[in-house]
């Protein structure tokens, strides 16, 4: 199962980890060095205000999932330029968001942020989702865990599209994976785990 590290942008800067006094968020950056990093933008998403300059750096070393909030296809342009491989798409920010638009104007692949209490029984997905090349999903495991539906559903979805779940454990990737998930997102400013080197 891959593992993709997270890190969150918030006030113009990358939120270091709880555990900081042990090892810093750059410290932290190298070990990752060259592979894929989401960025969950919330500068981005909350004020329309993304951290392009952070992306210019950070794209230098790493290959960038943007999740940033965009709500036209300008923004998409705007991260692009700055450096995002992979582009994420809330539908609560930008609902008639245009997929075939954004395929004129990058070959970045394109992913969806979806929640799945907003599933029907059938699985049945927003109009949003039909051409992007993979789903986002935020719900957290224990909240996964408690609602039969939702397992049901993510089960269903992984079936159909490349899905990546938030997860704040890599111990926990087992259980992703029996669900069908393709990886992980792990929030470096929770995960304790990513302070060694283990995998």
């Amino acid at each position: 199962m891959e593992i993709i590290p997270l890190i969150n942008l918030k006030k113009g800067k990358m939120v270091e980890p709880k555990y900081s006094e042990t090892i810093s968020l750059n410290e932290l950056l190298e070990q990752f060095k060259d592979d894929k990093l989401y960025i969950l933008d919330h500068d981005g998403m909350e004020k329309n205000k993304p951290n392009l300059c952070l992306y210019q750096k950070l794209s230098k070393h790493h290959e960038l999932w943007v999740d940033a909030g965009p709500q036209v296809l300008g923004d998409v342009v705007d991260s692009v330029i700055a450096g995002a491989s992979s582009i994420i798409i809330r539908g609560n920010l930008w609902q008639d968001a245009d997929i075939s638009s954004i395929r004129e104007i990058s070959e970045n692949k394109i992913y969806a942020e979806v929640t799945l209490e907003k599933y029907d029984n059938q699985g049945a997905i927003t109009s949003l989702v039909h051409n992007v090349d993979g789903l986002v999903v935020f719900d957290k495991k224990n909240q996964i865990e408690g609602d039969f539906k939702s397992a049901e559903r993510l089960k269903g979805i992984c079936k159909r599209y490349e899905t990546y779940a938030y997860g704040l454990k890599k111990k926990n990737a087992s259980y992703w994976k029996k669900l069908g998930v393709t990886g992980l997102l792990i929030d470096i400013e929770k995960a304790e785990e990513f302070k060694s080197d283990e995998s």
